[in-house]
């Protein structure tokens, strides 16, 4: 019954009759989510965001985003070589900085990718630093002309070299930010 509720409620907000620009605006915004990489020795963790959108076409933007993702471990053992000692894959905690293209596909909808910069720090000390990527698809709830509500389902592609990880690793997230909109483009 609780779930019935809350979809009904979710449908009703998404298919509400509220104003909304199909081309790209500049804005800023703070997000929050969770995330689990793809690989079976992480657990369901946090992550947050801050972004932006710099619209330079009518259905382009470059966004701008630098984020946290804490990725908790399962603390498999692995073994290192040449040493043979067992090891746990521990928790890491992912920063990175990005800059992705982001294309309104009409109203609502959006996709953007691009590279990161990341760096990743686990047992104390920084385990990696790299070039990596991100993608994302996502829906914009628009609240008025200067407040949305952006839902994003997302990936961080990064390389997590033991004893920290195992190795290339997709990070997929959920993540909701609310974005205030400055204008859109002319």
């Amino acid at each position: 019954m609780k779930n019935t509720l809350l979809t009904l409620l979710i449908a009703a907000l998404l298919s509400s009759g509220i104003k909304a620009y199909s081309q790209s605006r500049s804005s800023v915004g703070f997000g929050y989510g969770i995330n689990k990489p793809y690989s079976g020795d992480y657990k369901f963790a946090k992550s947050f965001q801050l972004q932006g959108n710099i619209a330079v076409a009518e259905k382009w933007a470059v966004s701008p985003a630098i984020g946290y993702d804490r990725l908790l471990s399962n603390n498999r053992i692995i073994y290192s070589s040449p040493n043979f000692h067992s090891l746990p894959i521990g928790n890491s905690d992912l920063m990175y900085l990005g800059a992705s293209a982001r294309y309104s596909l009409n109203k609502e909808w959006f996709a953007k990718a691009g590279p990161i910069f990341y760096v990743i720090g686990g047992n104390e000390d920084v385990a990696n630093v790299g070039i990596g990527g991100s993608g994302c698809v996502g829906y914009n709830l628009n609240f008025t002309d200067h407040s949305t509500l952006a839902l994003s389902l997302s990936t961080e592609i990064v390389n997590i070299p033991a004893p920290t990880g195992n190795g290339i690793t997709p990070v997929a997230g959920l993540k909701i930010a609310y974005v205030f909109n400055f204008m859109r483009l002319k």
